[in-house]
C-alpha cells in the first residue's frame, strides 16, 4: 500500500501540472485568437510568450511546492550538471535530427519532390556570426529553455514510473501535441500552414520526438539540459530548412515517429528479456 500510494502521489502532481499549464497556455493563446492580435508583435507576442514559457513555470513551481528538499537540489542538477550527458550523447544530440533531414532529402530528391529553400541556413552561411544569435533564441525562447523545465524535468520520469516507457510516451507526446493546438490557429504561426492533416502529422511526430527525448532522458541520468538541446536542435533543424514543401515536412514526422517507435520497440524488448 505503501509502495501504491508513493507512485500515486507523483501522478496526482503530474495532473495538476498539466491543468495548470494548460490553462496558462490556452487562456494566453485564446487572446491572440479571439482579439486577432498579431502573435510576432506587440501585445500579441507578450501573450504568445506567456502561453508558451508555462510547461517549464510550473514545472518549476510544482518541483519546488512537492519535492522535498534533496529532490529540489537534485532538480536543478539535471540542468547544470553537463556531466551526466557522455561524449556519445552529445554527438547524438547534435547529429539525430540533421540525420532525420538527410535522409529525408534523399527520400525526396528520389521522387522528385521539392526540396526545401533553406533561407536561414543561406544567410547563416553568408554571415557565420548570425549563428549565436539563431542559437540563443533557439534555446530560450522557442520550445527549450519554455517548455523542459517542465515536460521531461517534471512530468516524464513519473509516468514512467506509472505506465512504462511505451504507454508514457504516447500519452505525454499526445497531450504535449495537443497543448500546441491554439497555435494552427494563428496565421502567424508555421503551424498554421500545416492545416487539419498536418496536425495529425504533427501529433505523430510529437509522439516520436518524446520517444527519441525519453531515450535520451535515460542514458543522461534525466539530464534536464540534454532534453532542452535535443528540443532546440529538433526545431533548429527544422528552421535551417525553413520555407520547405507540405511533402518534405511529413516525411520528417513520419520518419520522426519511425524512430521513435523504433527506439520503443527496443525499450520494450530489453525490459522484456531482462524480466
Amino acid at each position: 500500500m505503501r509502495e501504491m500510494t508513493a507512485v500515486k502521489k507523483p501522478l496526482k502532481h503530474v495532473v495538476i501540472f498539466l491543468v495548470l499549464t494548460f490553462i496558462q497556455t490556452w487562456l494566453s493563446y485564446a487572446a491572440i485568437i479571439i482579439f486577432k492580435l498579431d502573435a510576432v508583435g506587440g501585445l500579441g507576442m507578450a501573450f504568445l510568450i506567456c502561453g508558451g514559457m508555462a510547461p517549464s513555470l510550473i514545472g518549476v513551481i510544482m518541483a519546488l511546492i512537492t519535492y522535498d528538499k534533496d529532490a529540489r537540489k537534485e532538480y536543478f542538477r539535471r540542468f547544470y550538471q553537463v556531466r551526466r550527458i557522455s561524449v556519445f550523447w552529445w554527438l547524438f544530440i547534435l547529429l539525430a535530427f540533421p540525420a532525420i533531414h538527410a535522409v529525408t532529402a534523399l527520400i525526396t530528391l528520389a521522387y522528385g519532390g521539392e526540396m526545401p529553400t533553406a533561407h536561414l541556413l543561406q544567410s547563416i552561411i553568408q554571415n557565420p556570426a548570425s549563428l549565436l544569435p539563431v542559437l540563443l533564441v533557439g534555446f530560450f525562447v522557442n520550445g527549450a529553455w519554455p517548455e523542459e523545465w517542465g515536460w521531461r524535468g517534471f512530468a516524464l520520469q513519473p509516468l514512467l514510473d506509472r505506465f512504462g516507457f511505451v504507454k508514457a510516451n504516447l500519452l505525454l507526446g499526445s497531450i504535449w501535441a495537443v497543448w500546441h493546438l491554439p497555435l494552427f490557429f494563428m496565421p502567424a504561426m508555421g503551424h498554421y500552414q500545416m492545416g487539419f492533416t498536418g496536425f495529425w502529422f504533427f501529433v505523430a511526430q510529437s509522439i516520436g520526438l518524446s520517444m527519441i527525448m525519453a531515450f535520451v532522458h535515460l542514458k543522461t541520468k534525466q539530464s534536464i539540459l540534454a532534453a532542452m538541446l535535443l528540443h532546440m536542435f529538433y526545431n533548429l533543424t527544422f528552421n535551417l530548412a525553413a520555407n520547405f514543401s507540405g511533402a518534405y515536412e511529413r516525411i520528417v514526422y513520419s520518419l520522426t515517429l519511425i524512430a521513435g517507435v523504433a527506439i520503443g520497440v527496443y525499450i520494450s524488448s530489453r525490459r522484456q528479456a531482462e524480466a
